[in-house]
């Protein structure tokens, strides 16, 4: 018993001999290993340089969503973030391909977010939500299914005849699942208020596609659509 306390109390005190000696560099180690991402998140709205690391933090965290190959961060995004779906090259590559032929092929997707989210009126389950909200892209680009909505044939010979109903179910899709996931409670007055905008401008597009007339024969479609999404 009493070796046993010797023992401890000698590692005790080479602990806090290395970390007198190492300073700073052993302790920035051992905070690293515990590092808070909502913390990165806050300092990355002031520090660009930071958001890549916070990416790659959150990634770490929670994992990648699926149908989801890469998180990233780029300077280059106008929007809040963008996922573009992937094709497999000969040479083992990944390089983005057209949207409307990725549908149904189970292609993952890049999810990229740019400078916007990190505006200092957001917080971090806006960041989350906006998760939800390209990881509903990218299982639609995949799968051609959608969250909240069955029965919708998205296939290749449907295309044309469903020609501008694709992106408006696309997009409303991917709002309801960021508005139904938890994190939505959390988000800031001001994320919420540009999404609720956001949607609008959809049920808006969905309003006007449904008053042209080579959309008749599509109405009872048209009427589901806005009883989900409404």
């Amino acid at each position: 018993m009493q070796s046993n306390h010797l023992t401890i109390t000698f590692f005790t005190l080479l602990v806090a001999a290395v970390s007198i000696i190492l300073g700073p560099a052993f302790m920035g180690i051992a905070q690293g290993q515990t590092e808070d991402t909502e913390v990165i998140f806050l300092q990355a709205q002031t520090d660009s340089t930071l958001r890549t690391h916070f990416v790659r933090s959150y990634v770490q965290k929670e994992g990648l969503p699926e149908h989801v190959l890469h998180l990233l961060y780029s300077e280059e995004v106008k929007m809040l973030a963008v996922s573009n779906p992937l094709v497999r090259t000969k040479n083992g590559d990944y390089r983005p391909t057209s949207h409307a032929l990725a549908i149904g092929r189970g292609y993952p997707s890049r999810m990229t977010f740019g400078p916007k989210m990190f505006h200092p009126a957001y917080n971090y389950a806006d960041f989350q939500n906006v998760v939800q909200h390209e990881a509903a892209h990218a299982k639609f680009w995949a799968t051609g299914a959608l969250n909240y909505l069955d029965d919708v044939d998205t296939s290749e010979n449907s295309k044309v005849r469903l020609r501008g109903l694709i992106p408006i179910l696309f997009e409303l899709d991917a709002i309801k699942t960021q508005t139904e996931h938890f994190s939505w409670q959390q988000t800031s007055e001001v994320f919420r208020k540009g999404q609720m905008a956001y949607r609008q401008k959809w049920l808006d597009k969905l309003e006007r596609l449904g008053q042209q007339s080579f959309m008749y024969d599509m109405k009872p479609l048209l009427k589901r659509i806005r009883r989900t999404y409404e």
